[in-house]
């Protein structure tokens, strides 16, 4: 396999530490190619050192953004994330373990503790194929972006659906519901996150799914949130079909059901370790694996999260 080849730069770049996200979208905007946006600079590193992308003249470091690293909750119960903050971060916060604990359940699953205290929640999401977008599209994630003078704010789905900005835009923040707040309204939820990889280590996952369900007394699906992801793939929520069995009973016969539309509706991109059947048939069993495990426990609270 044939890759690009970019010629070491005579010297390093220049790091430069803007104090706001206005500064720092008047330097990229200024140097344009030759600069680039990073906060933990794990996944950059990665494409630097594997020669798929050349080293910048200008790093524009996000850390000293005091904007981009809070953490906060609103009068509505909607968690705001800074994008700065890193994985470990997230994982060691009290709030986060407490409301957010399928997002803290795939943080721990990404790469290596070395790799969590560096890589940042921001960082995987702008990727686009990152390993915490299956959990984030499911728990109806948020994400707001500047481009230096205006904010725009999309649900995470839409964002991912949409187009790649041509112009220079900024992620601000994540906003995420908090499990009592969801909960409240839609009663407990049954929540999974699963990962398949070749190993252990900071490469590309092959399979990433993730789930939340909830059942009545007669095991009729109430709500349900499903996504896949993995690879090179952009993870996407199975709305037609979460909207088609919405109302019916957990059954093995749907479950049938399901796992065919998983495989049918999961958009995998191939590498050279797994194929696109292998990745769409792992995905509907991934998922259909942990939908039985929620008609068996009946939705009940003390189902086991996965």
């Amino acid at each position: 396999m044939s890759v690009s080849i970019y010629p070491l730069p005579e010297q390093q770049p220049s790091v430069w530490q803007p104090a706001s996200v206005v500064e720092a979208m008047q330097m990229k905007q200024q140097w344009g190619d030759h600069a680039v946006l990073v906060a933990g600079g794990t996944w950059l590193r990665t494409r630097w050192e594997n020669a798929m992308a050349p080293l910048p003249q200008h790093l524009i470091s996000l850390g000293r953004i005091p904007t981009l690293t809070g953490l906060s909750v609103d009068p509505n119960g909607l968690i705001h994330i800074g994008p700065a903050l890193c994985l470990a971060d997230l994982i060691n916060n009290e709030l986060i373990r407490n409301r957010c604990k399928l997002l803290v359940q795939a943080c721990s699953e990404i790469a290596a503790p070395s790799v969590r205290n560096l890589a940042s929640i921001g960082g995987n999401v702008m990727t686009r194929t990152g390993d915490l977008l299956p959990a984030l599209l499911v728990m109806d994630a948020q994400v707001r972006s500047s481009d230096g003078t205006v904010e725009r704010v999309l649900p995470i789905c839409e964002w991912l659906a949409s187009p790649v900005s041509k112009d220079y835009e900024l992620l601000t923040g994540l906003m995420v519901p908090s499990t009592e707040l969801v909960e409240q309204e839609y009663g407990y939820r049954y929540k999974f996150y699963l990962k398949v990889g070749r190993r252990e280590a900071f490469t590309p996952s092959v399979v990433t799914v993730a789930g939340q369900v909830s059942l009545d007394a007669e095991s009729k699906i109430r709500t349900i949130a499903l996504a896949a992801g993995g690879g090179n793939a952009v993870p996407a929520r199975f709305e037609e079909l979460e909207a088609s069995i919405i109302g019916q009973r957990l059954s093995k016969k749907l479950l049938q059901t399901l796992h065919a539309g998983v495989a049918a509706g999961f958009k995998a991109v191939a590498d050279d370790y797994a194929g696109i059947p292998y990745r769409k048939r792992t995905a509907a069993n991934l998922i259909v694996s942990e939908l039985y495990k929620a008609w068996r426990k009946g939705g009940a609270a003390d189902a086991l999260e996965s």
